[in-house]
């Protein structure tokens, strides 16, 4: 396993549409990556994902469903069954 290398970020602050409403969300640089990459390899738009999220979130932050989503969807990536 090669060397892993933590570094803190500044959150960064991005408006996305949820259920026909702006709403802001603060992530790390490496997380918005994750999820536009997300986007693109399921050929959606963030938004549209954030809204999935947002239906699917029960009483979880958004911002914290946003990064057990990001996590998931890369370990099911990595370990199809």
């Amino acid at each position: 396993m090669g060397v892993i290398v933590v570094q803190t970020s500044p959150l960064v602050t991005r408006n996305v549409t949820v259920s026909g409403r702006r709403t802001s969300v603060r992530l790390e640089p490496d997380l918005w990556e994750a999820l536009n990459e997300i986007a693109t390899r399921e050929g959606r738009s963030v938004h549209q994902i954030c809204a999935d999220i947002e239906q699917a979130r029960g009483n979880t932050r958004l911002t914290s469903s946003m990064r057990t989503y990001i996590v998931n969807y890369f370990r099911s990536a990595a370990n199809p069954s």
